[in-house]
């Protein structure tokens, strides 16, 4: 063998052990780096949903506060305005009061005027007569007084009860919001069914909630899930549209989801499914439940818009 050859094969070596160990370090460092972004990555996809789910509460809590402030304040207006009412007409009972007791002391008088005149002569015809006509003009005028009074006393005892059932209401209302406020649940899911806020990213809309036995609902009867916007239009297309007679007015409101429910199961939770056919658009939506002659209650919710980055 010639010399000059044998070094060679040590040199060799040394650069195929350095290469190897490049190349393996490389691919274990390659290896940490992908298992680290798969981990950011899921975990950045948890906190999104987690922040989607706590501003769908947010939305939700906030629509029930204000709900329930508006209705406290409407039923305190009505009643600081029947107080003020039932104030003047007991003022006015007291006036006509004291007017009757006044005219039945002039008709008393005049009774005892005219048995006098008439014991003293019978020649006083024409005064007795003048006398008797004012008589029968105070005896009218007490009856007349009378029947007024009857129907003050009616429209008082009217306001006392509209007070009343004011003031029931007040407290069924405060208790009925509540309870239908903890009962209503939306719950907004994207295509992998995981919850969003997103009006563009909605793709199942789950609406549920208690029916009660205190409603006092019996039988069968169809439910419907009606959707619409701030000015009470529809927010999505609706299937139909039907009349529901409620108690003081008749509605016609768009129906997107139905079921037949019996109620004499109570109490009971109902859940609708709705799959909007087209893209939703950010802002506030109501979802209303009632059945053909029934309101049942409405919850608030919103979505807001899509960003670039969230």
């Amino acid at each position: 063998m010639p010399m000059g050859t044998e070094p060679r094969q040590p040199k060799t070596k040394l650069s195929t052990t350095i290469v190897t160990s490049l190349f393996l370090l490389s691919l274990a460092t390659g290896i940490y780096f992908w298992k680290t972004s798969g981990q950011m990555a899921r975990q950045n996809n948890l906190n999104e949903l987690r922040a989607d789910s706590l501003l769908s509460a947010k939305f939700r809590l906030e629509g029930d506060i204000r709900s329930l402030e508006s209705q406290l304040e409407s039923n305190a207006d009505n009643s600081m305005s029947l107080d003020n009412r039932i104030t003047d007409l007991h003022q006015l009972l007291d006036q006509r009061d004291h007017e009757i007791q006044l005219l039945r002391r002039d008709k008393a008088r005049l009774e005892r005027s005219t048995q006098l005149h008439n014991r003293k002569t019978d020649t006083s015809t024409t005064r007795t007569d003048s006398l008797e006509k004012q008589l029968e003009a105070v005896s009218d005028k007490v009856d007349w007084l009378s029947e007024n009074n009857s129907l003050l006393v009616k429209q008082n005892n009217d306001l006392q009860n509209q007070i009343s059932h004011l003031n029931n209401t007040l407290s069924t209302t405060v208790s009925r919001t509540t309870l239908t406020g903890d009962a209503f649940f939306v719950e907004a899911t994207k295509g992998n069914k995981k919850e969003t806020a997103k009006a563009k990213k909605v793709k199942t809309l789950t609406i549920s909630l208690n029916i009660l036995s205190e409603l006092h609902l019996e039988g069968s009867q169809e439910v419907y899930l009606s959707l619409t916007n701030e000015q009470r239009a529809a927010s999505i297309p609706p299937l139909r549209t039907t009349t529901v007679s409620l108690a003081t007015t008749n509605d016609v409101i768009p129906v997107h989801a139905t079921q037949r429910i019996n109620f004499d199961q109570n109490p009971q939770r109902i859940s609708f499914i709705v799959r909007p056919g087209t893209p939703l658009k950010p802002g506030k939506y109501r979802a209303s439940v009632f059945t053909k002659d029934r309101y049942l209650g409405s919850v608030d919710f919103q979505f807001r818009d899509s960003f670039l980055f969230f």
